[in-house]
């Protein structure tokens, strides 16, 4: 405010220094030049009377013109009735061409006075010209012209110029100095207001006014102070409040969205934004079906938000990955006016885990029931069989104990697969964890597979380090983890194929490869081979021994060890398992 009171005092005098400097500018030059205009006629009026008393045929108007240019400081020049220069004080006369159209001569060849201000050809100059007539009988001469060089005129009015700008600058900075005194004293407490105004819009709430004022700017800086501190006290609770609801919202799982009447996006936290693979943190004020871009999903949405009850649906985002998504919306309405609303809140739980598992149980369920019951059927249809009378014939009777005893072995293979499962999922921290030496381990579950991979003539090829360093965990695991792997491996793999057994460390991690040349498995299998009872080809797994949890078994021995499995393959050249697992801290 202080500055704009300045510019607008100093404005206002620089009007006025300004519009008397010009006025006193414009009055002192005219005054100047009125004074040089009767100086210069009243010259003219000597010379024209001299030359009257003194004009003859041997007169040289020349050194005349010379002469008294010299005494008065001026150009003389004598014009003939036809314009012709007969007479000049500064030039040649040969060289000057007729000043018939000059208008000061004009004028003087009319008889009056002229009077003109131009540039000369002949001098190079800007010239102010005097001309008055010559009035004698019987003569040629009809005019003498007086001029000046507008220089000299300028040069005079310049120091007077200058000197009328010093004094008006002069009381122009006066008047400012006691100007700015003055506005210092008026603008003082308005500056103060600001200034503290200016910090509390900046979060420096509690900021008092230092005004010791008795008047009424000092009640009103008490009352300002007051209103700081409260303000101050209520922002700082505002802030808590809002600092935890933030933190709140923040670490929930769910996804939290509110949106305004026309669903335009007010609030989102991480964990929406996650859901719905926004990676642009600017979207605020944004629609939400502008943000989402997806035709279906809007379309589900926007049906859902169109009631104003608390409703729920079920969505799948098929992006980045397949998500299932518990949508809940409820409308944002004032406390104390709950028919007004405002805006909608939109809760997200992705349901996607909750769904895998009632399907993971649905089907383990299921493939256990189908597991179990298959050689049980035939356990209980051999026996009948047997009891019919059968079993007085030797052959058959012992062919179908054979069978018998083959589908107990498998029912058996079948429950402890079960328990060792069930074990590793549920002890997790009851196990026995010790040091395990790799190259010990995979040794021994090489040698203990060996015999079965010469029987298919498969050939097991070891291509250990032998020098790994030690893991911790479980021993047991780690070899029935190896043992399923290899097993597999010699299970699908053709005979004359081959086996390779690869481990290295890497850095703080040990690498085991299991790289068959089997029959191999096809790419869309590959993410559910961990699954339990999963098989890709049930019709030919049904001719290879297997209770359908081997795989499943290694992926949980795995995770127990804070590892992790990959696995590579391609129809008919082969399987390649990779187990990456964590090396014992020294």
């Amino acid at each position: 405010m202080k500055r704009r009171v300045f510019i607008i005092f100093s404005i206002l005098i620089l009007i006025g220094v300004i519009a008397t400097g010009s006025l006193s500018i414009s009055l002192v030059r005219k005054n100047y030049i009125d004074n040089i205009e009767k100086r210069m006629i009243s010259n003219a009026k000597l010379i024209n009377s001299f030359l009257k008393n003194n004009l003859n045929d041997y007169i040289d108007l020349n050194e005349i013109s010379e002469k008294y240019a010299q005494e008065i400081d001026s150009r003389i020049t004598i014009i003939d009735k036809n314009g012709n220069v007969v007479g000049d004080s500064h030039a040649n006369i040969e060289d000057l061409k007729s000043h018939i159209n000059r208008p000061e001569i004009k004028k003087a060849l009319n008889g009056t006075i002229g009077i003109s201000q131009r540039y000369s050809n002949s001098l190079n100059t800007e010239m102010y010209y005097v001309s008055i007539p010559f009035e004698q009988e019987n003569s040629n001469i009809a005019a003498i012209r007086l001029s000046l060089p507008l220089k000299y005129i300028n040069k005079y009015t310049k120091k007077i110029y200058m000197n009328i700008i010093i004094s008006a600058f002069t009381g122009l900075f006066i008047a400012i100095i006691l100007a700015i005194r003055y506005i210092n004293k008026l603008t003082y407490p308005i500056e103060q207001f600001t200034k503290v105004t200016r910090n509390i819009s900046k979060g420096n709430y509690g900021e008092k006014v230092r005004i010791n004022n008795d008047d009424e700017l000092g009640i009103l800086a008490e009352s300002f102070n007051i209103m700081s501190i409260e303000l101050s006290e209520k922002i700082e609770e505002l802030k808590n409040s809002n600092t935890n609801l933030r933190a709140i919202l923040k670490s929930m799982l769910n996804g939290v969205i509110a949106l305004d009447t026309n669903n335009n996006i007010m609030y989102i936290n991480p964990s929406a934004e996650k859901m719905f693979s926004i990676k642009n943190e600017l979207v605020r004020n944004q629609s939400l079906f502008e943000v989402i871009q997806n035709t279906k999903l809007n379309s589900d949405l926007e049906d859902l938000l169109y009631k104003d009850n608390k409703e729920s649906i079920e969505i799948y985002i098929n992006h980045p990955l397949t998500n299932i998504l518990k949508v809940y919306t409820s409308p944002i309405t004032y406390q104390d006016n709950p028919n007004r609303k405002i805006g909608t809140l939109i809760i997200l739980e992705d349901i996607t885990e909750m769904r895998k598992l009632e399907t993971m149980r649905k089907d383990f369920v299921a493939n256990v029931s189908h597991e179990l019951k298959t050689p049980l059927t035939s356990i209980k249809g051999f026996i009948e069989t047997l009891k019919s009378g059968a079993v007085e014939d030797e052959n058959l009777r012992n062919k179908f104990l054979n069978i018998i005893d083959e589908e107990t072995y498998r029912l058996n293979n079948l429950i402890e697969d079960l328990l060792i499962l069930t074990d590793i999922e549920n002890s997790k921290n009851k196990i026995k964890h010790e040091i395990i030496n790799p190259n010990i381990s995979i040794n021994e579950v090489i040698q203990f597979l060996t015999e079965l991979a010469v029987e298919k003539n498969i050939t097991i090829i070891d291509k250990v380090n032998g020098n790994l360093p030690d893991i911790y965990g479980n021993r047991g695991w780690f070899k029935q983890m190896l043992i399923n792997l290899i097993d597999n491996a010699i299970k699908y793999t053709k005979p004359n194929g081959q086996i390779t057994i690869t481990a290295y460390n890497v850095s703080d991690q040990l690498i085991i490869s299991i790289k068959d040349t089997g029959i191999g498995i096809e790419k869309e299998y590959l993410d559910r081979l961990f699954e339990r009872f999963f098989r890709v080809d049930k019709a030919r797994s049904k001719k290879i021994a297997g209770t359908g949890l081997g795989l499943a078994i290694v992926k949980h021995i795995v995770i127990q060890f804070n590892g992790d499995i990959k696995v590579k393959s391609e129809m008919g050249k082969g399987t390649e398992f990779k187990i990456i697992l964590p090396i014992r801290n020294k």
